[in-house]
C-alpha cells in the first residue's frame, strides 16, 4: 500500500488544512481515478491541496500548494463552471482534451462542493492511449480495491473523522437512491436527517473502541429499509485512526420475512390454545421428546422441560395405558405411518385427562426417525377408555 500523502507544515499554514484533516484522504492513494483537493485563491485560481497518485501521474508532480489554473490554459473555463459549484452546491462536468502534461488525454473532470468552501476534483481518464502506468504493486491494489468495490452488491464506502463519506461504490449509491457524487463530501446527517442519530451513535462506538462492529440501522420511510452494517476504523502507516469504513446490507426483506413468520407463529399459538392444544416432536430411537407452549397446562403439570425423555411422559399416563401407548409410540409399524392414539395423563393433582394424539412418523433416506404431531385435550368430550382411532 503506498504511503499516505503528508503535506509540508508550510502548507498546512498556508492552506489551513490539519494534519488529521489531510489523512482524511489517505484512502485515494488507492484511487485509480485522480482526485483533487483545490480551495479557491484570489483572484481566479485555486490552490491545490491534495492530488492522490493517480493525479500526479496524469498532472504531473509538485501539485500540491500550487495555483492548479495559472499554467493550464485550456482549463480556464473551469473557472466559471468551478466558480458556480462553489456558489450553488451544484455538481459540475466538464470534458477536456489535451496534453495536461502525460502526453494527449481526454479527461471528464467532474467537481462537487466539500466542506470549508473547497473543491472535490475527480478526473476520469476516458482517452483511448493508455494513461501513465502508476508502479506494479500500486496498479495491482488499486485494482483489487476496485474490484472489491464496484463488484459488490452491498454499500461499501469510508468516512472520515468528521463523518463525511469519502469513497462509496455504485451499489451503495444506489441503494441510497442517489448518485456517488451526491453522497461523498457529505454526513449521515446531511443525507439521512431523521435517521442520522443511530448510525452516527454507532460511528462513534467504532472510533472510540477502535474495533470492528456489526449493526441493524434502519431508515424510515416508504418503504423502510433495514440494513445489517459492519464497521471498523480505518489505521494509517503510524497507527492512527483517520476514518472508518463500512459494509452495509440491505436486509429489507429478510426482515419482512422473519416479521411476517414471527405474526404467522403468534397466529398458530392462539389457535392451538384456543383448541386446548401443543405441538410436539418426538426423536427416535432416541426417545426424545420436545414440546411445544402450552403443554404444561394441557398435561396439568405446574411446568415442563422443553425437552425431555419419552419415558417422562409414559409415567403419566394412567396405568391402564401406558403399555398400548408405549408400543405405539415407540416403534411405528412401518416407515412412515400417520396416527390418532387417544390416551389418559393424570395430572399433578390426580386429576385424569382425555387426550388425543395426532402424528406423522417418517423415517429413512438415512434421516432419524421422528414422529411430529399435534396433542389435543378432549376431557370435556369424553372419559372413554384409551383406544387407537387410525393406523
Amino acid at each position: 500500500m503506498p504511503t499516505p500523502y503528508r503535506p509540508s507544515p508550510a502548507l498546512l499554514q498556508a492552506s489551513g488544512m490539519s494534519s488529521s484533516s489531510a489523512s482524511n484522504f489517505a484512502t485515494e492513494a488507492l484511487n485509480p481515478d485522480g482526485f483533487l483537493v483545490l480551495r479557491p485563491q484570489a483572484p481566479d485560481d485555486f490552490l491545490c491541496e491534495y492530488a492522490n497518485p493517480a493525479a500526479q501521474a496524469l498532472l504531473g508532480d509538485g501539485l500540491e500548494g500550487t495555483a492548479f489554473l495559472a499554467t493550464r490554459r485550456t482549463w480556464a473555463g473551469l473557472r466559471s463552471a468551478w466558480g458556480m459549484t462553489l456558489s450553488t452546491g451544484l455538481r459540475s462536468e466538464q470534458w477536456i482534451h489535451g496534453d495536461p502534461g502525460s502526453g494527449m488525454h481526454t479527461l471528464r473532470i467532474r467537481a462537487a462542493r466539500a466542506p470549508e468552501g473547497r473543491l472535490y476534483v475527480w478526473l476520469d481518464d476516458s482517452s483511448s492511449q493508455p494513461p501513465v502506468a502508476a508502479p506494479e504493486p500500486l496498479r495491482d491494489t488499486s485494482a483489487l480495491f476496485q474490484a472489491v468495490m464496484q463488484g459488490s452488491t452491498d454499500a461499501i464506502y469510508t468516512k472520515n473523522l468528521a463523518g463525511q463519506y469519502t469513497r462509496i461504490n455504485a451499489a451503495g449509491a444506489r441503494l441510497m437512491g442517489r448518485t456517488m457524487e451526491e453522497v461523498v463530501g457529505h454526513t449521515d446527517a446531511e443525507l439521512w436527517p431523521d435517521e442520522a442519530r443511530a448510525s452516527v451513535a454507532h460511528d462513534r462506538e467504532v472510533m472510540a473502541f477502535r474495533r470492528t462492529f456489526t449493526y441493524e440501522e434502519a431508515q424510515s420511510g416508504h418503504p423502510g429499509r433495514v440494513w445489517l452494517s459492519t464497521k471498523g476504523v480505518l489505521l494509517d502507516d503510524q497507527g492512527r485512526v483517520f476514518g472508518l469504513f463500512g459494509i452495509s446490507r440491505d436486509i429489507t426483506e429478510r426482515k419482512r420475512m422473519e416479521e411476517a413468520l414471527h405474526h404467522n407463529e403468534a397466529r398458530l399459538q392462539q389457535a392451538l390454545s384456543a383448541a386446548s392444544a401443543t405441538l410436539f416432536d418426538l426423536r427416535m430411537p432416541e426417545g426424545l421428546l420436545r414440546w411445544g407452549p402450552g403443554a404444561a397446562a394441557l398435561l396439568g403439570q405446574p411446568s415442563l422441560p422443553a425437552e425431555e425423555p419419552l419415558t417422562a411422559l409414559l409415567a403419566r399416563l394412567h396405568p391402564e395405558d401406558r403399555m398400548t401407548v408405549a408400543a405405539r409410540l415407540a416403534s411405528p409399524a412401518r416407515p412412515a405411518v400417520k396416527l390418532a392414539l387417544g390416551l389418559r395423563v393424570v395430572g399433578a393433582r390426580g386429576e385424569v385427562r382425555r387426550l388425543t394424539l395426532w402424528g406423522e412418523a417418517r423415517a429413512g433416506d438415512g434421516q432419524e426417525a421422528r414422529l411430529l404431531g399435534v396433542l389435543v385435550d378432549m376431557t370435556r368430550w369424553s372419559l372413554a377408555p384409551p383406544s387407537e382411532v387410525a393406523a
